[in-house]
């Protein structure tokens, strides 16, 4: 721009006057060079999400700044400074990007879901649902994603995700999806067989066919990403993504077993309960704490330490309903909910065990 465009411009004006015609030579000039521009503005060559560092490690690197500019001129200690300072970047900039400590974050979307997945030190990063919502009429609101996931992602370094498994097709699961393909490479996209032939899903993916690979799957399929496994419980035949056709997968992350499945409703349960005899330390509550699914049999069996509830608050539906929570309470089964805890992140690290966090009420066992 500056020893290019601008020059050119002021050029043009300058001959304008003299030589109108020179708009027509330099008007294609200028888009070939604002084309290129948002070429590569797209591409978003040269930018690195380093992450969102602490208030101490800012005071830090202000500091040092600071000493640098304000320091007179000593080529040895100023070479020190620069030195410590590129030091500092580094290291804060590995200790975001191989973190020591792994997570399962169930992010506060309101009434939807998305989690994220993330393992320690080689970080993986997965996310199940992408959240989002449903536009009534013809005004289309920006999406939540922008407001909420992506933030949250790119505050912890992560500017790709090695999976994105979606349990189904309503919009509070996978509404955001094209808006996340828009803007963060995705290497492989889950979800059931069956949801390739609705039309709806594949519109959201038709501008990325080219850059994810697609994944179908069906109970009994097993994931081997390495650093975690998934096994996928449900469905045990293809659907074209309703509620009954919910993806489901159970994986451990630290000898924990977890348990998501979507928004599954009893029958689907007693299917999994039928085909499979497992019990879970942790398990995302199906769909949003409904009625209409969570049967007190199955939680019999899976017998969690901590249930998880994806809701908004004040949402139309009354998630969680209260019989769901009254089965909960008599079965002894602790539960953390959104609605109430906002962004609710359980880690885990090989040094210092597990421990779950939540953004309303601190620490918690």
């Amino acid at each position: 721009f500056n020893f290019i465009l601008l020059p050119l411009t002021f050029i043009v004006i300058f001959i304008f006057w003299c030589l109108p015609d020179i708009v027509k030579i330099s008007e294609p000039i200028f888009k070939v060079i604002a084309d290129l521009t948002n070429f590569i503005a797209d591409k978003q060559v040269g930018l690195i999400t380093f992450g969102q560092v602490n208030w101490f490690q800012t005071i830090f690197l202000l500091a040092l700044t600071l000493f640098l500019i304000i320091m007179p001129k000593n080529k040895v200690k100023k070479l020190k400074l620069r030195v410590i300072l590129i030091g500092s970047y580094t290291s804060f900039f590995c200790l975001i990007h191989f973190p020591l400590k792994g997570q399962v974050s169930f992010i506060d979307v309101g009434q939807g879901d998305s989690i994220l997945i993330a393992t320690p030190l080689n970080r993986k990063t997965y996310l199940i649902d992408t959240g989002g919502k449903l536009n009534f009429g013809k005004r289309k609101s920006e999406p939540q994603l922008n407001r909420i996931t992506i933030p949250f992602l790119y505050a912890q370094g992560i500017d790709h995700l090695d999976g994105v498994f979606l349990s189904h097709q309503d919009a509070d699961h996978i509404g955001d999806l094209k808006a996340l393909l828009d803007q963060i490479p995705v290497n492989r996209l889950y979800f059931a067989k069956g949801l390739t032939d609705n039309q709806s899903f594949i519109k959201k993916i038709s501008n990325h066919l080219n850059d994810v690979q697609l994944m179908p799957l069906i109970a009994g399929d097993k994931v081997r990403e390495g650093a975690i496994d998934f096994d996928v419980v449900y469905p045990f035949k293809p659907g074209l993504g309703k509620n009954e056709d919910s993806l489901s997968i159970t994986f451990k992350l630290a000898n924990r077993r977890w348990l998501f499945t979507g928004d599954l409703g009893r029958e689907g349960e007693k299917e999994i309960q039928n085909h499979y005899n497992f019990q879970v330390d942790y398990f995302k509550l199906g769909h949003h704490g409904s009625k209409t699914s969570s049967d007190p049999d199955f939680l019999k069996q899976l017998n969690p330490r901590l249930v998880f509830i994806s809701s908004g608050r004040n949402n139309r539906f009354g998630h969680p309903h209260q019989e769901t929570l009254k089965t909960l309470k008599d079965l002894g089964i602790p539960y953390l909910n959104t609605q109430d805890s906002g962004t609710i992140t359980w880690n885990y690290s090989p040094f210092q065990g597990d421990k779950i966090t939540t953004f309303y009420k601190g620490n918690t066992k």
